[in-house]
């Protein structure tokens, strides 16, 4: 993160969404109003060296950031004499919702102390022994790492591991952050990096034969992180009125599609017998365990309907759970 990506980042959500920032006119976001919002944002950060740039905003200096922006977001910004800046026919990709996703998040770590009064976080669910920074440079660099891992019973049954591995991709999930790596014994294997992973080192020799990885694919199938060789399939899951609104916003995964919404998408009560209040969505990927607990998750207001394996694979679960309280 610098002070010229935070000044270009700001520079993008002022014009996007220039209401939250208190600019009503009509969508236009005039020069003036947009070196104001800038001017407080960084008076609010006045010690804070990477809120340093916020006020360089000569027009040159506005018109080579706008030139940035449209090369790294694709988002174009245009100008109306007497009016503003303004993004005709503004949608925020994929991509550019996991800038935004990362630099809120960044700015959270960032400011953590300061906001603490205003904002909660989860713990960290990282062990002590395990520094991210330096294992995303072996990442980049393609350095090889040694490590020892010992399993618990998910880990194939208290497998332990320990060799060298080719460092692949980390991913955050559930509170818990996860390591691909690669070696030939194990292919590409998840370990989390908690109490399990018993020492860690990064050896500067860079790896002979480097595979590539590319998350999106690898997971593509996938909650979470867990891969079992289940074909994907699609999987229908019928939703309460007042829940489908909560996934229709929040995709249960990203090949969430709608099959029909709810007759009734507003009821004062909720009749879970009531056929009209149920509306389905189906998704393909894979029906493991990932997936049960993520269908356990949102209680009565889901209910998978096909395939039935599917559907059994959770009732199974349902009935031992019931068992516990008989």
């Amino acid at each position: 993160m610098t002070p010229e990506f935070l000044r270009r980042y700001y520079i993008l959500r002022v014009i996007s969404n220039s209401k939250v920032y208190g600019i009503e006119k009509n969508g236009f976001v005039p020069l003036s109003d947009l070196r104001n919002v800038l001017d407080q944002l960084r008076l609010d950060n006045i010690d804070d060296p990477l809120y340093d740039k916020l006020n360089q905003y000569s027009q040159k200096t506005i018109k080579r950031d706008l030139e940035k922006i449209k090369s790294y977001y694709q988002a174009v910004i245009l100008h109306k004499r007497n009016y503003g800046y303004y993004i005709e026919a503004y949608e925020v990709s994929e991509a550019l919702k996991d800038v935004y996703e990362k630099t809120e998040i960044y700015l959270l770590h960032h400011h953590a102390h300061a906001w603490k009064a205003h904002v909660t976080t989860s713990r960290s669910s990282l062990s002590s022994q395990v520094d991210l920074v330096p294992l995303i440079h072996a990442i980049e660099q393609q350095f090889f790492i040694e490590l020892e891992y010992q399993g618990w019973y998910d880990d194939d049954g208290f497998q332990t591991i320990a060799g060298f591995f080719q460092p692949l991709h980390l991913k955050e999930i559930n509170k818990a952050w996860y390591l691909m790596a690669h070696n030939e014994q194990h292919g590409v294997y998840t370990f989390c990096l908690d109490d399990r992973i018993k020492s860690l080192k990064i050896n500067k020799q860079p790896t002979k034969q480097p595979i590539t990885f590319n998350p999106f694919e690898h997971f593509k199938n996938t909650i979470g992180v867990l891969k079992t060789g289940m074909p994907a399939e699609w999987i229908h899951i019928q939703v309460a009125n007042h829940h489908f609104k909560y996934l229709t916003n929040n995709p249960l995964h990203h090949s969430q599609k709608i099959v029909a919404r709810p007759k009734a998408i507003d009821t004062d009560d909720l009749d879970y017998g009531n056929p009209d209040i149920w509306g389905e969505i189906k998704v393909y990927l894979e029906p493991n365990y990932e997936f049960l607990m993520e269908i356990l998750k949102y209680n009565l207001w889901v209910k998978v309907i096909s395939p039935l394996h599917a559907r059994d694979f959770v009732k199974q679960h349902l009935d031992l759970m019931m068992g516990y309280y008989n």
